[in-house]
């Protein structure tokens, strides 16, 4: 059973205890709550299993995974109003889920799989059942409550403002002191007794000086204090996500499109992998893949949505005519006309349809070739090529012919889609408008190609163009 399963029948099974719990306490709009509370749980947990690297999920983050459970409870009451004996109630519970915080630890340091998952998704859930114990405490005694299950979020948020305020802190016996003293304050503040005000309040202090030391602390050792726009490449991670795997029976057509090349047995090549969507689909037809993704948050995103799959293999590299290294000129907002290209950046900042679009910065990234990916994987089936602008560099590291591929052309990459066509004269050729996947006519050779690249004009939409050898019998014209 792999990590995943064992998660998702974890989950389903503590998640399913939990509901008949919140069923049996909450209102209607609890229930609510507790079902977003269980499923962001699960899609955490299912998020972060990529940086444990272990075979099973262990008992450390089993327990982890049921305190989670115990906090998506809690967040059910926070409609309730609770008297004296379900503010007593409620502290109690509050306080045994806290102390439960140190059993997770003690089990992964017991069975020797402490993992920068497990501590993480560790922290994430104490943060959060301060978070929702903060808002049950600011509904019965105050606003100002809330102040004490947020500086955690502030904190993170801001760190995509200020990079520097990512950078790992030391290990700190106060941290540890003043996360005991907040769990205190917010258990204080819904006990019913006279100097709740007072323990919360100085619970509060204590917070808010621990977290201006670390910030402090981080400022001095910081080479760069520069503010940035750290969300925008989490934007353009979730518009490419909204554009690639969102829209309704795309993925039923991708299975249909590419059956003509890949299935169990076969191997493909994903380079320019982006968001996975064509893997996932190359996957479910029980064929390999290479994914190839340079970009890092599209690189860490594919390794986290194939983490228990064995027959997928990520490259972050970018492919070229040899190995050394090459810089990418990154799009935040805009990741899917990333390049490697100088000459496609330069052009297309001109053309029609990239008017909105800027390469925000650049990152160098190592380099190797499609002959050293095929030494090391295996000879592939099928072969996508999707990097803008930098296909002819891609296939001039490609000294041996493979059954099939695609590229991708449009007006401001025609240069580069010629010299592809230039290196594939023994192969036959068709292309899909956008993203169809409907072949738009009948097999053709290269000239009748070169052809229909010539007459592309800044108006005509853009496409992919595939290419089969021209003595490949074995598939339907």
């Amino acid at each position: 059973m792999t990590r995943n399963a064992e998660l998702r029948g974890f989950a389903a099974a503590s998640g399913l205890l939990g509901l008949a719990a919140a069923l049996a306490i909450a209102p209607p709009s609890g229930l609510v709550l507790y079902v977003v509370a269980a499923l962001s749980l699960w899609a955490g947990a299912r998020w972060g299993i990529a940086d444990h690297p272990f075979p099973d999920l262990g008992a450390a983050n089993r327990v982890t995974y049921a305190r989670g459970v115990g906090v998506a409870i809690v967040a059910s009451l926070i409609p309730v109003a609770l008297d004296d004996t379900g503010r007593i109630v409620l502290a109690v519970a509050a306080g045994l889920l806290i102390a439960a915080d140190g059993i997770d630890g003690w089990l992964a340091r017991r069975d020797g799989n402490e993992s920068a998952f497990g501590a993480r998704f560790d922290m994430e859930v104490d943060s959060a059942l301060m978070l929702v114990l903060a808002i049950i405490a600011a509904r019965l005694d105050g606003a100002w409550l809330i102040l004490l299950g947020l500086p955690r979020y502030i904190f993170v948020l801001a760190s995509y403002l200020w990079p520097f305020l990512a950078a790992p802190l030391p290990y700190s016996e106060r941290r540890r002191i003043v996360c005991v003293l907040q769990g205190f304050g917010l258990v204080a503040a819904i006990y019913p007794w006279d100097y709740a005000t007072q323990a919360a309040f100085a619970a509060l202090i204590a917070l808010l000086l621990s977290f201006a030391v670390d910030v402090i602390w981080l400022w001095r050792q910081a080479s760069s204090r520069e503010m940035e726009n750290g969300v925008a490449p989490l934007l353009g991670l979730a518009r490419s996500i909204a554009i690639y795997w969102l829209v309704p029976g795309r993925a039923a057509k991708l299975d249909g499109f590419y059956r003509r090349w890949l299935g169990p047995g076969k191997l493909g090549f994903d380079i320019g992998a982006h968001a996975g969507n064509r893997a996932a689909s190359w996957r479910r037809l029980g064929a390999a893949v290479v994914a190839v993704e340079p970009q890092p948050i599209f690189a860490d995103f594919l390794r986290r949505l194939f983490a228990d799959d064995n027959a997928v293999k990520l490259e972050r590299v970018a492919l070229g005519a040899a190995d050394g290294e090459l810089i990418l000129r990154i799009s935040d907002r805009h990741p899917t006309v990333t390049s490697g290209a100088a000459d496609f950046v330069a052009q297309a900042a001109h053309a029609p349809g990239y008017e909105n679009v800027a390469w925000n910065r650049s990152v160098t990234v190592p380099m190797t070739t499609l002959d050293a990916l095929i030494a090391r994987h295996g000879r592939p089936d099928f072969v996508k090529i999707d990097v803008e602008g930098a296909e002819a560099q891609v296939l001039a590291g490609l000294s041996q012919p493979v059954p099939a591929l695609s590229f991708e052309y449009a007006w401001a990459t025609k240069g580069a889609a010629l010299a592809c066509i230039a290196r594939l004269e023994n192969y036959r050729f068709n292309r899909s408008i956008g993203e169809s996947l409907v072949f738009a006519g009948d097999w053709i050779d290269a000239a009748a190609m070169r052809a229909f690249l010539d007459g592309l004009t800044p108006n005509d939409p853009s496409g992919d163009i595939y290419a089969e050898l021209a003595e490949r019998r074995d598939a339907p014209r």
